[in-house]
């Protein structure tokens, strides 16, 4: 139940990010979302997974939004409709992931015995076991956010980084 709770604040925190203009709040959500992931993935798998995978989203958002911010024009920022965006999705995103489970149903006849549970934890490939594909598939999903919004921030005619006219 509470890994729902923290499933639907990610949700929340993905939506706001085509709000986002500024680097840094950009920067601030990508890393709330970060934390709230490995935090679920923390709670479904293992500790060790959620630790080493914040360690690696935080040297690479680093990286990125050193760059980014560095290049990029420096916006105001704006009024606080993103926060009540926040706000106003975390309910509806936790209604409809409450009924949804975070573990595929079709599998779950293979996760009866203790022995390949087991087996999968001793191994370390129970991140990457087809009853756990929907947390890959939200990593996903942040990195390809990620991407686009990283891009439409840097596709500013004005900006730093904009595009060659030839």
């Amino acid at each position: 139940m509470s890994a729902l709770i923290v499933f639907s604040m990610t949700v929340s925190s993905l939506l706001l990010l085509p709000l986002m203009m500024q680097p840094l709040s950009l920067g601030l959500v990508i890393m709330i979302s970060t934390l709230l992931m490995c935090f679920i993935s923390a709670m479904t798998l293992s500790s060790w997974y959620g630790y080493i995978l914040f360690l690696i989203y935080v040297g690479g958002l680093l990286v990125m939004f050193a760059y980014v911010a560095a290049l990029s024009p420096n916006v105001l920022f704006g009024k606080g409709t993103p926060m009540l965006f926040f706000i106003f999705t975390i309910l509806p995103a936790s209604a409809m992931f409450y009924s949804l489970p975070l573990i595929d149903m079709s599998f779950i006849s293979y996760m009866n015995t203790f022995s390949e549970t087991k087996f999968l934890k001793i191994y370390g490939i129970e991140m990457v076991a087809p009853q756990m594909i929907s947390i890959l598939i939200g990593l996903a999903l942040i990195l390809l956010i990620n991407l686009i919004v990283v891009v439409k921030i840097c596709y500013y005619q004005q900006a730093s980084l904009r595009p060659f006219s030839s």
